[in-house]
């Protein structure tokens, strides 16, 4: 008798693609790294403006601190202005006496140097000389009442007492509102 033979059924090729398990877990990669990237991103933004402010205050101080002694007369005192809506200044100054004279020091500096054998810098004593020292304090400050940033700038002028004595009209800025650039 005949037998029937059922046909051997192989099984079916592996269907090619992704699960959803597999879906779900490259999203979840993509979320978490785009949202690595998002903050430092956000914290490269918020460094760069804080840069610029700082830079801003770097200027401004050096277009208030450069022509201090120069044309007119240093004195002691304190003033203080506005650059412009966002930067204030406060300025100090104050004269400083002239270091202790170094000329004792001369031999001992060159033994403590290394080489007893070379001779000694030559020291020049300013407190000799008619030179008066000033110092210069200039603090920069910008912000909001919740988050004030401040810029402290410090600079010593020398200045001979003749060139100070010509014009004694005022030695500060006068204080500024508004003053664009």
């Amino acid at each position: 008798m005949p037998r029937f033979r059922t046909p051997i059924r192989m099984p079916p090729a592996r269907q090619r693609g992704f699960t959803l398990v597999e879906l779900v877990a490259a999203f979840v990669i993509f979320a978490l790294g785009f949202g690595v990237l998002l903050q430092i991103l956000s914290s490269c933004l918020h460094t760069t403006a804080q840069a610029a402010d700082y830079t801003r205050a770097s200027l401004w101080a050096q277009s208030l601190l450069d022509p201090l002694g120069v044309g007119e007369p240093l004195r002691d005192g304190a003033a203080s202005g506005r650059f412009d809506d966002k930067y204030k200044w406060q300025l100090r100054v104050a004269k400083v006496d002239p270091p202790a004279p170094l000329a004792a020091l001369g031999a001992a500096a060159a033994a403590q140097a290394g080489n007893a054998n070379v001779k000694g810098p030559a020291i020049t004593d300013v407190s000799a000389t008619n030179i008066d020292l000033y110092q210069i304090e200039l603090v920069v400050t910008w912000g909001t009442f919740y988050m004030t940033h401040s810029a402290r700038f410090v600079t010593l002028r020398a200045v001979t007492p003749d060139s100070n004595q010509l014009n004694t009209s005022g030695s500060l800025p006068a204080p500024q509102s508004g003053a664009k650039r």
